[in-house]
């Protein structure tokens, strides 16, 4: 009988990350031309498979991928996330074992680090309003927050990532620092309430606490509804939430499930 619950269990949790995949390669073409599209679709589908490479540079797949004329940012914003579901779904058919999954996955960490490390702008100089993206201890999914952080410096953010971190760390860093908003992401239901029990203790804690948004891959899953009035707005709109952090344009209290890129 728990073996047969444990195959359901993987059948399930496979038909997720398969519909996560869809999703989000879907979600990232939509916002390209049909000429862009196709060229940056031919460069990630070379990128997956040389992230499974032993021999895998990210310097060599900077060059190739620049050559077939994909910038940085591209490569950031479409590339990277196309290939980390590419790979999510390739582990879903058992085409990919995990082990291999995560090479591939730690490939595109590096890929990511050495892009944001060689832009010639320091991103920890912004002036713009300061944000931290908060991914709590134990939640495998934080390609997505890297990417994220990314985007947002390039828009003149001055952002804090905090990864793998506890929430009494996020409290404390609050307590020391002042910023305008904090971006938790989460990829579990467990992690989502985890968010939302650090967001109960930064209230508790501060007097005055920064508007506080949700999102990651969760929102294909679902939110329960238990927890989405301790957040100013469930979303991976990137748009929707930088119109929010900016304009004040939803009442606090209110959520919005919108956007689907999920990471």
């Amino acid at each position: 009988m728990e073996q047969n619950d444990n195959s359901q269990s993987n059948r399930i949790l496979k038909d997720q990350i398969t519909r996560l995949a869809n999703e989000a390669i879907s979600a990232a073409q939509s916002h390209l031309g049909s000429h862009t599209s196709t060229r940056l679709t031919a460069a990630s589908t070379w990128l997956s498979t040389y992230v499974l490479r032993s021999d895998f540079d990210k310097l060599i797949a900077l060059s190739t991928l620049t050559a077939r004329g994909i910038t940085a940012d591209n490569i950031v914003d479409h590339c990277i996330p196309f290939v980390a579901c590419s790979l999510g779904e390739d582990w879903v058919s058992d085409t990919l074992s995990f082990s291999e999954v995560t090479i591939g996955s730690v490939h595109l960490q590096q890929l990511l680090k050495h892009i944001t490390q060689s832009r010639k702008s320091d991103p920890r100089r912004a002036e713009g309003k300061c944000l931290v993206i908060v991914v709590l201890e134990n939640e495998q999914h934080s390609l997505g927050a890297l990417v994220l952080s990314d985007q947002l410096r390039r828009k003149g953010y001055s952002l804090r990532l905090m990864l793998n971190t506890k929430q009494a760390d996020v409290v404390t860093h609050l307590k020391n620092n002042s910023c305008c908003a904090l971006l938790f992401s989460a990829g579990s239901e467990h992690t989502a309430r985890q968010s939302a029990q650090c967001v109960n203790k930064i209230r508790q804690s501060l007097n005055n606490s920064p508007k506080v948004f949700l999102g990651g891959p969760i929102l294909t899953f679902g939110i329960p509804d238990e927890i989405k009035s301790d957040f100013n707005l469930i979303s991976n709109d990137l748009d929707l939430i930088i119109d929010e952090i900016e304009n004040n344009v939803i009442p606090v209290g209110s959520h919005a499930e919108l956007g689907r890129l999920n990471l």
